[in-house]
């Protein structure tokens, strides 16, 4: 790959959340997925020396790096395990690439624009990033490396929300609306939990059997949440998809374990334990915010006022 390509490359990809289909999408589920605002920068540059330089911020600060030398072998980091990963995702690039990756003298540098921990695409951003740059299929660069459905690749580079799912285990993504006119009361709220029950949630789903029953109504679900108008209707939805996937992974829940009394429904976004939750309040947004804020869960937002929807805004 020759350098002078490379000068100062500047790329974007956008954060993502599932809203609907979550597990259940790798098995050919159609879920909602929506592109976010909010997504992770690269900056690829020439600089004098020939080492291969990274260098990762956050919002808060800087959040790793790393020198190479041209053969990728880690010289100096900030964090080394991280820099592992980074070699192992780079060689993997470097094998799905046409043309051999001159890395020497390059400067990389990543800024990604919500808080790590958040679970909206820290992986997936920088997936799609690493593989527009280096010319390869994001889609595969995250099967040989993260793995997963595909669907937070398919918003990384979306401009509104889309269906998605796996046909014979190829991705298929559809442009789609999702703006009901409740939109103003669906607000998107942070747990701030570590995901304890990961395995046994995967031991679960090795245990159940998915059915095609099961598959073809979390489709169409996802499907009634673009179209549907009731608020009431909508609730039910949400509920009812809570129900299912709680089911199928043995998990009750979070409106059941955490949240009882709240005003509207909850529902789970993408692994449950953890990350965002989707709430549909029947209350007013300070009101919504109290009751929130009363369980030490401060950082939501209006759906929105994040989501990414250049054809269709709120």
């Amino acid at each position: 790959m020759h350098k002078e390509n490379q000068t100062s490359i500047k790329l974007h990809a956008n954060g993502k959340l599932l809203l609907s289909g979550e597990y259940l999408v790798l098995y050919g589920a159609k879920a909602l997925a929506v592109p976010l605002r909010s997504g992770q920068t690269m900056d690829v540059s020439q600089h004098p020396g020939a080492d291969f330089l990274w260098k990762a911020t956050h919002p808060k600060g800087d959040w790793f790096e790393a020198q190479f030398n041209d053969q990728l072998e880690i010289l100096n980091t900030s964090d080394n395990t991280k820099a592992v990963k980074l070699q192992e995702i780079l060689t993997e690039a470097g094998r799905l690439a046409k043309k051999p990756i001159d890395f020497a003298g390059l400067k990389v540098r990543t800024h990604l624009e919500f808080h790590p921990n958040w679970g909206w695409g820290s992986s997936s951003t920088f997936i799609c990033n690493v593989a527009r740059w280096l010319n390869i299929d994001p889609y595969k660069l995250l099967e040989k490396t993260f793995g997963g459905s595909g669907y937070d690749i398919a918003c990384a580079t979306a401009q509104s929300p889309l269906f998605f799912s796996l046909n014979n285990k190829q991705p298929k993504s559809e442009p789609t609306v999702f703006n009901p006119p409740f939109a103003d009361k669906l607000w998107v709220v942070y747990l701030n939990r570590k995901q304890s029950s990961a395995d046994a949630i995967k031991t679960h789903i090795r245990k159940n059997k998915v059915t095609t029953p099961l598959l073809r109504r979390i489709s169409e679900i996802s499907e009634q949440m673009t179209w549907e108008t009731s608020e009431h209707n909508f609730l039910q939805l949400m509920a009812e998809h809570e129900s299912l996937t709680g089911k199928f992974i043995g998990q009750e829940p979070v409106r059941k374990r955490l949240f009882n009394d709240f005003p509207g429904q909850i529902k789970s976004l993408g692994a449950w334990g953890g990350d965002f939750i989707l709430a549909l309040s029947q209350a007013s947004d300070s009101e919504t915010k109290r009751y929130f804020q009363t369980k030490g869960l401060n950082v939501l937002f209006n759906l929105g006022d994040i989501k990414l929807d250049t054809k269709h805004a709120i």
